[in-house]
C-alpha cells in the first residue's frame, strides 16, 4: 500500500521520525482494567433507560449540526422513575448505508456539556446506532465485548436506550422510536487510548478523503488493487486553522503513516517489527474473523493509530452488516488477503505470533455466548416493540438473487436469531482452529 506523497512538507518532518526503538518486537500487554466512574446512568435499573430528544425541526441532514435540541434521560431504580439527565444538544444523522438506505435512522449527538453516561469518562460526543438491519440488535454489543476481551487499548463502549423523539411536523411529543444503542464515539479525546495520529481506511469517504492509499479490497468477487480513501481522525482539522492543516498537519499525518508502509512494503529491513504492535494487529484481525465481518475487505470503518512511532491497528467498529452468521462459503480465512495482511501473512514470524494470540484468546472467545444470553435478557422486555415497529425483513441493501436477505435471520423470532448468533460464534472457533493450525 503505497502512499500519494506530498514533498513540499517533507523538511518539516524530520523531527517526527526520531524515535528510536530497540525491541525487536512490539507487543502491547492486554488491556489494563480501568476503574468504573461515576455513572449518569447508575447501577441497578430495572428496565431500559428512556432517552427523550426534542427538536425544533426534523432531522434531514447527516452533514450539519442541528441546534436547539434538547435531552432527557430517564431511568427506573426500586420501582420508581427518576430523571438523571436533562441539557442542551446538537444532533444530526449518522452513517452511510444505514442513513441513506434504512427508514430506522441513527444519530450523533453532541452535548452542550460533556456528560458520563455509561461510567467510562466524560464526553460531549455520543452515538445512537439503531442497529435495524440486526434481528437480534446485539451484533456490535457483542463485537465490541469480544474486543474489549483482547489487547486492544479501547474499544466502544455502550448501552441500550428506548428512544422518543417529538414529531416536530405534527407537534406530537414523546413517539416512541424503537430500541438504539447509546454509545461512544471513536475518538481520541475522551477515550482511554492516546494517539499522535489515527486513521480510517473507509471506501465510502471517497470524495472526502485527506489522502489516497493504493492497497487491496474485495470487489465484484474479486481481489484488486487500486486507491482506497483515507481520512485523517485526529487530530481534527477542524480544531485548527486552515493555514495550519494545509502547510503543516496534513503532510505530517501522511508521513507519518507512510513510514509504517514503507516498513510494510519494504520486509527484508526487518524495521516492520519495531515500528507495529503485533498484538494489535494479531487481535484486531482475529475478533473481525470471529465475527464474520467483511468490511476489513472493502475496506470500510477500519482505524490504525500511531503513537510514540509505533503503529496501533483498531479500534474495531461497524458489525451490523452481515456477521455473526454460518457461511455457505467454504471455511476460510477472510480478511488474509486485506488491507496490511497481504504483506505480513506470508511472514511465519507474524503467522506464528497470531496463531499463539490465537490459542490465548480462544476460551474468552468461547464464553461470548454467556454475553449474548445475558444482551438478549436484557432488552426482550422490548425488542417486541421495537421489531413491531421496525421489522428488518426485506433489507434493501440484499443482492437481487439473495431474496432480501443479507445477514439470513431476518425473518426469524428474536429468540432463533440469538440462538443462531451463539452457534456461528461456536462455528467460527471451530473455522478459525483449523484455518489457523493450516499456517503452522
Amino acid at each position: 500500500m503505497f502512499l500519494r506523497v506530498h514533498p513540499k512538507a517533507i523538511f518539516l518532518l524530520t523531527s517526527l521520525f526520531l524515535v528510536a526503538c530497540q525491541r525487536e518486537f512490539i507487543v502491547s500487554p492486554d488491556s489494563e482494567i480501568i476503574p468504573e466512574k461515576p455513572s449518569v446512568i447508575p447501577a441497578g435499573i430495572e428496565t431500559l433507560p428512556r432517552m427523550y430528544i426534542t427538536t425544533p425541526s426534523a432531522i434531514v441532514s447527516k452533514d450539519n449540526w442541528m441546534d436547539g435540541a434538547t435531552l432527557r434521560l430517564e431511568v427506573r431504580v426500586a420501582g420508581r422513575d427518576s430523571v438523571v439527565y436533562e441539557g442542551d444538544t446538537q444532533i444530526r444523522g449518522r452513517g452511510n448505508s444505514t442513513w441513506g438506505s434504512y427508514p430506522k435512522k441513527p444519530y450523533a449527538l453532541k452535548l452542550d456539556t460533556k456528560a458520563n453516561f455509561i461510567g467510562t469518562g466524560k464526553t460531549r460526543h455520543w452515538v445512537l446506532l439503531a442497529n435495524w438491519g440486526d434481528r437480534t440488535l446485539l451484533r456490535n454489543q457483542v463485537a465490541f465485548e469480544a474486543a474489549r476481551r483482547t489487547s486492544l487499548e479501547w474499544t466502544p463502549s455502550g448501552t441500550f436506550v428506548d428512544l422518543y423523539m417529538n414529531d416536530p411536523d405534527s407537534g406530537e411529543q414523546d413517539v416512541y422510536q424503537g430500541i438504539y444503542w447509546l454509545g461512544e464515539k471513536v475518538r481520541v479525546e475522551g477515550s482511554h487510548f492516546e494517539a499522535d495520529y489515527l486513521y480510517s481506511f473507509d471506501t465510502s469517504d471517497r470524495g472526502k478523503e485527506d489522502y489516497s492509499a493504493w492497497c487491496h479490497y474485495y470487489k465484484g468477487g474479486e481481489w484488486q488493487e487500486g486507491e482506497v480513501p483515507v481520512t485523517l481522525k485526529y487530530p481534527d482539522k477542524d480544531d485548527y486553522p486552515l493555514y495550519y492543516w494545509i502547510s503543516y498537519l496534513k503532510d505530517a499525518s501522511l508521513m507519518a503513516l507512510q513510514e509504517k508502509e514503507d516498513a510494510i512494503y519494504h520486509l527484508a529491513t526487518g524495521e516492520w517489527k519495531r515500528q507495529l504492535d503485533l498484538n494489535s494487529f494479531c487481535d484486531w484481525y482475529l475478533v473481525n474473523e470471529l465475527c464474520v465481518n467483511a468490511e476489513g475487505r472493502h475496506p470500510k470503518s477500519c482505524f490504525y493509530y500511531i503513537r510514540d512511532g509505533i503503529m496501533y491497528a483498531g479500534p474495531v467498529w461497524d458489525f451490523d452488516f452481515g456477521t455473526f452468521r454460518k457461511s455457505s462459503e467454504v471455511p476460510r480465512l477472510r480478511l488474509r488477503s486485506s488491507l496490511y495482511y497481504f504483506q505480513l501473512f506470508p511472514l511465519p514470524e507474524f503467522r506464528s505470533h497470531l496463531i499463539a494470540r490465537w490459542k490465548y484468546l480462544r476460551p474468552r472467545f468461547v464464553s461470548l455466548v454467556d454475553y449474548v444470553d445475558e444482551q438478549a435478557d436484557w432488552i426482550r422486555s422490548r425488542e417486541e416493540a421495537n421489531h413491531d415497529m421496525w421489522p428488518c425483513y426485506p433489507n434493501p441493501l440484499a443482492s437481487p438473487e439473495a431474496g432480501g436477505y443479507v445477514n439470513g435471520d431476518e425473518d426469524l423470532s428474536f429468540q432463533e436469531a440469538v440462538d443462531r448468533m451463539k452457534e456461528a460464534i461456536l462455528w467460527r472457533i471451530e473455522v478459525l482452529d483449523e484455518q489457523l493450525a493450516m499456517l503452522q
